[in-house]
């Protein structure tokens, strides 16, 4: 399979449809190992996806961090996979009765909704109800994370202020034009692509009376969406059962204008919540479930199964490296070089995670550069990141070449190293131990130790953002088509910065020009700044890359993919998928 895929951003209107006749032939005429299907032999039967999750606390978009979560809502845009068999991207009009557009080069947007929206219980939503959930979102005394929808990536003018509670909402650059239209004033420019993957696809409604009423008497927060009966819906689907500790049920929206267009195939979504991944593969090869995430031992049994099909992550595992450390040794750029090369990632992957692919680079595979409407590529891909790939494989010798040269400057005394992995995860900790051994023999025993320490995942974090460790197993994630904006982790202001010592002007630079300034628009400037930051950050050794988590999922054999290759934002488009049998 080709790791470069054309990406379409197909400009459908509120009257497109998608026909029966051709549907019933793409959804219908399949065979696969264990079932065949043919027009003819059409299942009529209740098309119940059973699905699983660990948990669902609340419904609320504004307080939620996974946005997977929200098919019982709709957005301005929707990322979908085309209906026409062709494995592309397609980006769509979904509460917006056509996609957002703007006429000055990207500060300036406007955004039409469709006439008819409705909640489930027929109250009307329009822009007003758009415009009211924008201003929650950003409420200085509800402090929603997900505020941050707002100003990051893509920077409504004002949003940040207004959230810091410095200025009136008068002076966000969100208008209301009248309940068919708003208007969306940016800081800095915007591209079609940041658009509709940021605002565009992250904004969700919140229904006004209801959220009024589930308000505390300060109105520093709201019960909204944590009991079925304050979570209204107005989406594909329809939140119909929750049980917080135990299930939810979604039944398709036949009003919903995705529907009516026939990118919805499912009549219900049943989902479990299961935080056991033993549980999960228990239920999964009992025709319980209809998806199972493969790992382990499990992978290598399964991986060329026709069931099984592989993702593209766009994060990076692997551990921080605290420079401004107090221990001596860990100052050392030497020293920080040598972690790199001598990190066995390759062992790591294949001894204990198995499926996991080895990194010895900061961007992912799953990262696409240029522009997707005339075509692009993935970032590595391309020749400078295959001269990092290259540059910085894994290297013993080079490692111990390093070491010596860091712990003669260091005064030639044994030194300790202490790692921080996560508690309770026991890849984690064969991980952790697998580096101990490799280092530990590597530079010598006798000159070196690697302490190794388990921590809760938050406060391990936490001591991340103090600067109170030496090596802490971690990852910061990233965005499919703007690594550029997720890499403002690693500027010198960021807010919610990790400590590692890493502070450089011409990252800096780079970053802010790639993101809002003279690179917007300059595929190949940005290309070439994101080769450079890469380079940047393994040179001071801010983070030693272990791994990129592509995971691979298994489908019942019941289940058609709307797609049969993994496309980046949506992977397999769950939303859309057809069933062909009964269970």
């Amino acid at each position: 399979m080709s790791m470069k895929r054309k990406l379409l951003i197909l400009l459908l209107g509120s009257t497109m449809m998608v026909t029966a006749c051709s549907q019933g032939t793409a959804n219908n005429d399949v065979k696969t190992e264990n079932n065949t299907s043919t027009e003819s032999e059409e299942f009529t039967g209740p098309k119940d996806y059973r699905s699983w999750t660990t948990s669902m606390s609340t419904f609320n978009p504004h307080m939620y961090t996974n946005s997977k979560a929200f098919s019982n809502l709709g957005t301005f845009v929707a990322a979908m996979a085309s209906s026409d068999g062709s494995n592309q991207l397609t980006f769509v009009p979904h509460h917006a009765s056509e996609l957002p557009t703007s006429s000055d080069g990207g500060t300036t947007w406007t955004i039409k909704i469709r006439d008819g929206l409705t909640w489930n219980d027929g109250t009307p939503l329009n822009a007003a109800t758009y415009e009211y959930s924008m201003k929650m979102l950003l409420d200085p005394k509800l402090v929603n994370k997900n505020a941050v929808y707002m100003f990051d990536t893509v920077v409504v003018k004002g949003a940040k202020d207004y959230y810091a509670g410095n200025i009136s909402w008068e002076d966000v650059g969100v208008k209301l034009i009248n309940d068919n239209e708003l208007q969306i004033v940016l800081e800095y420019p915007a591209t079609d692509l940041d658009f509709f993957t940021s605002l565009g696809s992250l904004i969700w409604p919140v229904k006004e009376d209801l959220y009024e009423a589930t308000m505390n008497e300060d109105r520093t927060s709201t019960t909204y969406a944590t009991t079925l009966d304050t979570t209204p819906s107005a989406g594909m689907f329809t939140l119909t059962e929750w049980i917080t500790e135990g299930h939810d049920v979604h039944v398709v929206n036949e009003n919903d204008p995705l529907v009516k267009e026939g990118y919805v195939h499912l009549d219900s979504i049943n989902r479990r919540y299961i935080s056991s991944s033993a549980t999960r593969s228990e239920m999964f090869f009992k025709n319980e479930l209809d998806q199972h995430s493969l790992s382990g031992d499990e992978y290598t049994q399964y991986k060329n199964d026709p069931r099984a099909n592989p993702t593209l992550s766009p994060h990076v595992w692997g551990y921080f490296v605290n420079g401004a450390s107090e221990n001596k040794i860990m100052q050392s750029q030497d020293f920080r070089n040598a972690l790199h090369y001598a990190t066995p990632r390759e062992t790591i992957c294949e001894d204990v995670y198995v499926l996991y692919p080895s990194t010895p680079y900061m961007i992912s595979t799953g990262i696409y550069v240029g522009d997707p409407i005339s075509g692009g590529e993935y970032y590595r891909d391309t020749a400078p990141a295959k001269a990092i790939e290259e540059k910085w494989a894994t290297n013993p010798d080079k490692a111990l070449e390093l070491f010596n040269k860091a712990y003669e400057e260091n005064g030639g005394t044994p030194v300790t190293v202490e790692y921080i992995y996560f508690e309770g995860q026991e890849d984690q900790k064969r991980q952790a131990e697998v580096l101990q051994e490799s280092l530990e023999n590597l530079f010598g025993k006798d000159r070196f130790t690697l302490a190794l320490r388990a921590v809760p995942p938050a406060a391990a974090y936490d001591l991340y953002r103090s600067g109170d460790y030496d090596l802490g197993l971690g990852v910061r994630l990233a965005n499919v088509f703007n690594p550029w904006a997720t890499l403002n982790v690693w500027t010198s202001d960021y807010a919610d910065k990790y400590i590692t010592g890493f502070e450089n002007e011409e990252f800096d630079e780079l970053q802010f020009e790639s993101v809002y300034g003279s690179l917007v628009n300059d595929i190949k400037g940005k290309g070439e700044a994101l080769a450079r930051m890469e380079e940047l950050l393994l040179e001071y050794g801010a983070f030693v890359p272990v791994m990129q988590n592509d995971n691979t999922v298994m489908y019942h054999e019941r289940m058609e993919l709307s797609t049969t290759e993994y496309l980046p934002f949506i992977g397999y488009s769950t939303n859309q998928l057809d069933i062909i049998s009964a269970p």
